[in-house]
């Protein structure tokens, strides 16, 4: 299949954001569109494992919420576990007043992009791979038109570009949109203890004999151990009735750069010191890894691009400012806002803003296209933009509070240099506390679901 000369947009990335917005434009009715993606299909990583109540409620918008509750574990609470406290943090059936879908869902990315590829392929939307893009530039002939240069040499024309192609977006750099901190913050093991981390999907022997509808956090002073148990099958190529979990934590700098796919001495080394081998009974059945079919490392840090709207730069003024004559660069999921996982954000509020921006690129195709000088095309994107540019930074900061309340010193320090006290017991108090509360945990449930920041 060969790629067109032309098209009203060009996604450029087929990530759970670039598809979504596939889905999207086609529920709109709009059909001059095609997806390019660099990887051949079956490549991407599977980092995110969460879907909260508000991205179910996109999903259903797109026709495909039945696939994924079918193929998804349901997550009814967060536990964590900290100085011999278990606590539930978070109750998700309390969101029931608010949502048909009062849970989370524990889902591999890798299962959540074959869904939406399928649904796509369903639908008949145009998927390019592997087909990479190496340059943006203002068409000669009319600069509100992009020309999209490929590896190849192929130039294919767009009237709109979206860069859907992840957190080092070579759409977001051509177009010279700034990408940093929201805070300003350095990117260091003093602002974000998860700076580095390891994430893996194992089978297990012995497994820690906790709910398999929670996700579960062992907390200490160096970092935090995600355990969810997955829904079932989600590689084929394991025994049906195994199940598999998956696991991760932040690996502190001390312990040098981990592994690029780390294997599982690695992990059983790091599940002995942080996870359930860590945080269970004395005397307990040391919990082993069997088999392990995917593992990853990544770095992570918040950032936020300048604007998620902006027209491809065509030269610079006197003063050095940009002059921005070309057409309209749109930015989505990692290529807009990245944070660390704390909370499960990061997929669910990029494919939220590929669902709304569905519409609103429909409404600026028909203004475009209308010939009507007095009508400001662009607009419906500009208002667009800066919505998703607030919530990006609600959800970047909800998470940096996670992360500040739950990782905390285990060492014991010295109030005015007379008074001793210790941070990590003072959180496990006074969380043991709170938590008995309804009204405590279902406010936890409200600020991961995305309900109020849909």
């Amino acid at each position: 299949m060969s790629l067109p000369e032309s098209v009203d947009i060009l996604v450029v990335g087929s990530g759970p954001a670039g598809l979504s917005l596939a889905l999207s434009l086609h529920k709109q009715g709009c059909t001059n569109f095609i997806l390019v993606d660099s990887l051949v299909e079956g490549e991407n990583s599977s980092r995110a494992v969460a879907i909260h109540a508000a991205t179910l409620e996109a999903f259903e918008k797109l026709d495909v919420i039945e696939p994924i509750l079918k193929a998804a574990r349901q997550i009814d609470a967060t536990i964590f576990r900290a100085g011999g406290y278990t606590i539930e943090s978070a109750t998700y059936s309390t969101l029931a007043k608010y949502s048909k879908y009062p849970f989370m869902v524990a889902i591999p990315q890798h299962v959540t992009e074959k869904i939406l590829g399928d649904a796509v392929r369903d639908r008949g939307i145009p998927v390019f791979r592997p087909y990479k893009v190496v340059d943006v530039k203002p068409n000669a002939g009319n600069p509100k038109l992009t020309d999209v240069i490929f590896e190849d040499g192929h130039v294919l024309r767009a009237r709109c570009v979206i860069g859907a192609d992840g957190s080092h977006s070579l759409i977001r750099n051509r177009a010279r949109i700034g990408w940093a901190d929201p805070d300003g913050e350095p990117n260091d093991e003093k602002t974000n203890l998860l700076t580095q981390m390891v994430i893996a999907d194992v089978t297990l022997e012995n497994p820690p004999p906790w709910p398999t509808n929670t996700v579960s956090l062992t907390l200490s002073a160096d970092t935090a151990w995600l355990f969810i148990a997955l829904p079932a099958c989600p590689y084929p190529n394991l025994p049906p009735e195994e199940p598999v979990y998956r696991v991760g934590c932040g690996v502190p700098s001390s312990l040098g750069v981990p592994p690029s796919s780390p294997d599982i001495e690695y992990m059983q080394k790091l599940m002995d010191a942080w996870g359930p081998n860590h945080a269970l009974p004395h005397g307990a059945p040391r919990v082993t890894i069997k088999k392990m079919p995917w593992s990853s490392r990544f770095r992570t840090r918040s950032s936020i691009a300048d604007t998620f709207y902006a027209n491809l730069p065509t030269g610079e003024a006197p003063t050095g400012e940009l002059v921005r004559g070309g057409g309209p660069i749109v930015l989505i999921g990692d290529a807009a806002h990245i944070h660390p996982p704390m909370g499960g954000q990061g997929m669910n509020l990029g494919i939220r803003d590929a669902v709304k921006l569905g519409s609103v690129l429909t409404e600026y195709l028909r203004a475009a296209t209308s010939q009507s000088p007095a009508v400001d095309a662009e607009e419906p994107l500009r208002v667009w933009a800066t919505e998703r540019h607030g919530r990006a930074k609600t959800v970047i900061r909800l998470v940096k509070g996670l992360q500040a309340r739950l990782l905390v010193s285990t060492r014991t320090r010295w109030l005015l240099g007379i008074i001793p006290f210790n941070p990590a017991w003072l959180r496990n108090t006074f969380l043991k506390f709170m938590t008995t509360f309804e009204w405590f945990r279902a406010r936890a449930a409200w600020n991961v679901s995305g309900l109020g920041n849909p």
